[in-house]
C-alpha cells in the first residue's frame, strides 16, 4: 500500500486538507474573518503575461468524449492565437492527439494566410500534443510511442492516467498499470520508454519530449526520477497538478522532486474554482502558499503553470486569465511568473 493510500483511509480530509481548514472554511462568517482576495490587479496586467504563454498540460474536444460540451480543440486555439499566447499542448486519456495538432496547425497557418491577404494580422499559437499510455492505446505500449513521436509535433509522452495502479487504488478498484514495484526497481517497460525518450532527445534539431508522470503514485515519481538521475539520462520529467489530492505533493515532496530533477505543475483547475465543477475541493491556500514557498527556497525554475482546462464551462483562456490574476493578487511575482508560463515550458518543449 503506497503512503497515500494509507493517509486516505486515516485522514477524514485527505493528505493536506485538514479538519482545522474545513472547519475554518465553513465558519458562518467565514467571507469577514477569513477571505482574503489580494491585491487589485490590472486586466492589462494580465493580457500582457499572457503573451507568449505556453500551455502544457490542456483538453479539448472531439478528444475527452466522455466530458460532453468541452470547448474545441480549434476554438481553443484560435482564442489562444488572439490573446498572442505562443503554444498549447493537448492531452487526450485515451488517443494519441498529436495527429490532430498537424490538422489544426495546417487550419492555423491556412487561416493566417487568409487574414494577410484581407490585410488583417493573425498569429497561430503553436499546437502540439502527445499520447497517454492507458489501456485503450495498449498500456506502456513502446510501439504506439515510437508511432506518436513519428507522427511529429509530440511534446509528451503520459504515463497512465485512468489506467494506473494508482488511480485504480483511489477509486476502491484493483488492478492497473505500475511503472515500478515502489521500492525503486523500474518495470522493464518503463526503461524501454525512457530509453526511446533519451534516444529522441538526442538530436541537433532541438526537438524535445518531455515524460509526465501522470497519475502514477508518488513512490513511482520517485523511482523514476532516481533512475534517470542515476543514468544521466536526458529525459525531463513533469509532474502533473501537484495539488490536486490524486496526485498531491507535501511541501517536504516537493522539494525533494525537484531535487531529484523533477519539474512541477501547478494547475489552474486545481488551484482555483472553475464552473462546472460544483463538487471538487479547491486547495487554495495550500496551492497559493506552497508555489511561494518553493520560489522561495527553490527558484520558480523548475515550476510550471499549467491550465489542464477545456472542461465544460472553463474555456483555457478565460481560465488563464482568471488564473494569473490571482497568481498576481496572492502575491507572487511577475518575473517569476514569467519563468513558469514562458521560460521553463520553452526549454521543455524544445524546438517550437
Amino acid at each position: 500500500m503506497t503512503k497515500a493510500v494509507q493517509e486516505w483511509k486515516e485522514k477524514k480530509f485527505g493528505r493536506v486538507i485538514t479538519e482545522e481548514e474545513i472547519m475554518r472554511r465553513s465558519h458562518p462568517a467565514w467571507p469577514y474573518m477569513y477571505f482574503n482576495p489580494g491585491r487589485a490587479v490590472d486586466p492589462e496586467e494580465v493580457n500582457e503575461l499572457l503573451k507568449g504563454a505556453i500551455d502544457v498540460h490542456i483538453h479539448g474536444a472531439p478528444l475527452g468524449g466522455w466530458l460532453p460540451g468541452r470547448p474545441t480543440m480549434v476554438q481553443t486555439c484560435i482564442d489562444a492565437s488572439e490573446a498572442g499566447m505562443k503554444a498549447l499542448v493537448f492531452k487526450d486519456h485515451h488517443t494519441m492527439v498529436n495527429n490532430c495538432a498537424i490538422i489544426i496547425q495546417d487550419f492555423l497557418d491556412r487561416m493566417a494566410k487568409d487574414k494577410a491577404e484581407r490585410g488583417e494580422t493573425f498569429t497561430p499559437v503553436q499546437v502540439f500534443g502527445g499520447i497517454t499510455l492507458n489501456e485503450y492505446v495498449g498500456g506502456m505500449n513502446l510501439s504506439a510511442v515510437k508511432k506518436a513521436l513519428d507522427y511529429g509535433r509530440c511534446k509528451e509522452v503520459w504515463l497512465p492516467s485512468l489506467s494506473a495502479a494508482h488511480q485504480k487504488d483511489a477509486m476502491g478498484q484493483t488492478g492497473g498499470i505500475r511503472v515500478s514495484d515502489c521500492k525503486g526497481t523500474l518495470t522493464q517497460e518503463m526503461m524501454d520508454v525512457l530509453d526511446v525518450l533519451a534516444e529522441y532527445n538526442d538530436n541537433t534539431a532541438g526537438e524535445r519530449v518531455v515524460l509526465s508522470a501522470c497519475h502514477v503514485s508518488n513512490e513511482e515519481k520517485y523511482d523514476i526520477l532516481a533512475y534517470i538521475k542515476k543514468k544521466g539520462m536526458d529525459v525531463k520529467v513533469l509532474l502533473d497538478h501537484i495539488t490536486q489530492e490524486l496526485t498531491i505533493l507535501t511541501p517536504e515532496e516537493a522539494k525533494e522532486m525537484i531535487d531529484m530533477g523533477g519539474y512541477l505543475e501547478f494547475a489552474e483547475t486545481t488551484c482555483i474554482p472553475w464552473p462546472g465543477m460544483q463538487d471538487s475541493i479547491i486547495a487554495f491556500d495550500y496551492s497559493f502558499s506552497l508555489i511561494k514557498e518553493l520560489i522561495k527556497e527553490k527558484g520558480p525554475e523548475q515550476l510550471v503553470l499549467i491550465t489542464d482546462a477545456g472542461q465544460p464551462g472553463n474555456e483555457p483562456v478565460p481560465g488563464w486569465r482568471a488564473f494569473i490574476k490571482t497568481l498576481l493578487a496572492q502575491g507572487v511575482d511577475e518575473k517569476d511568473i514569467r519563468v513558469m508560463l514562458r521560460d521553463t515550458p520553452a526549454m521543455l518543449l524544445g524546438k517550437i
